[in-house]
């Protein structure tokens, strides 16, 4: 920014990741950079002020490293982070039993699916046919087809959770990788809803208001593993925001 001309009065804002002020200590009045502002937005999550419900809050204090995915099963189309829990973990499931298929015998798809899926119109390839059967023979037997011209196999619960959202579609978004309602135009994508996403007006909604943590979408930064390393918050301590700010300013 600096090379390219932007003034010095312009700060950079450093967002994502930051925890302790002193690990960054060379940003800090450093005449190449200029003004540094420093984003926080998983450390206020944890304060007494903070709105979302207490079971999120104790949840934060139990996460391990690696324990926050960046992921893309957002509906928004976009990257999003969030603790990888049970729902997470589904998601990330469902998306691996997944196998291309054709319309025609083409290529390498020379064998019809016969498990998860009515009619004999998708071919596939020998070895996804006995994965597809191994999925089925665990319970996954229902085939669900995605924009990608892929198939995705799930239980007969999880159907029937995913066309009982679809079809509850308030229209918060308009584009919504999970729905093929838009807002405008013709109200249509053009597109198969996605299975491999989620209704996020419904996960947010339920989390926000003290659904279970560990079946719902849960936010937080990739250094959210570091509630549990931080001596501030040992024996269950939530601060106001002032106490926060007051330890942020010393380094830590």
């Amino acid at each position: 920014m600096r090379a390219e001309g932007v003034a010095e009065s312009v700060p950079i804002i450093m967002a994502g990741g930051v925890w302790y002020l002193r690990e960054w200590e060379n940003w800090i009045d450093n005449p190449e950079l200029g003004l540094i502002a420093f984003q926080y937005g998983t450390r206020p999550l944890l304060t007494q002020e903070s709105p979302i419900p207490q079971g999120w809050k104790d949840a934060l204090r139990e996460i391990e490293p690696g324990g926050v995915l960046l992921h893309k099963f957002s509906p928004t189309g976009f990257y999003s982070s969030a603790v990888r829990n049970p729902f997470l973990r589904a998601l990330e499931a469902r998306s691996e039993r997944q196998v291309p298929y054709s319309k025609v015998s083409a290529g390498e798809h020379t064998v019809q699916l016969d498990v998860g899926v009515k009619g004999k119109n998708f071919w596939v390839t020998p070895a996804d046919l006995e994965r597809a059967r191994i999925w089925s023979r665990a319970g996954f037997t229902e085939g669900l087809r995605t924009p990608d011209d892929t198939i995705i196999f799930v239980s007969p619960e999880e159907r029937e959770v995913i066309k009982t959202d679809q079809r509850d579609c308030m229209g918060c978004l308009s584009h919504c990788g999970f729905s093929s309602w838009k807002d405008h135009d013709d109200y249509t994508t053009g597109r198969l809803a996605d299975p491999r996403s989620f209704c996020i007006q419904k996960t947010l909604q339920d989390i926000a208001h003290g659904g279970p943590v560990d079946e719902n979408l849960m936010f937080a930064g990739h250094a959210a593993y570091r509630f549990k390393q931080d001596p501030f918050y040992s024996n269950n301590f939530t601060p106001t925001v002032k106490e926060l700010v007051d330890r942020i300013l010393t380094g830590d």
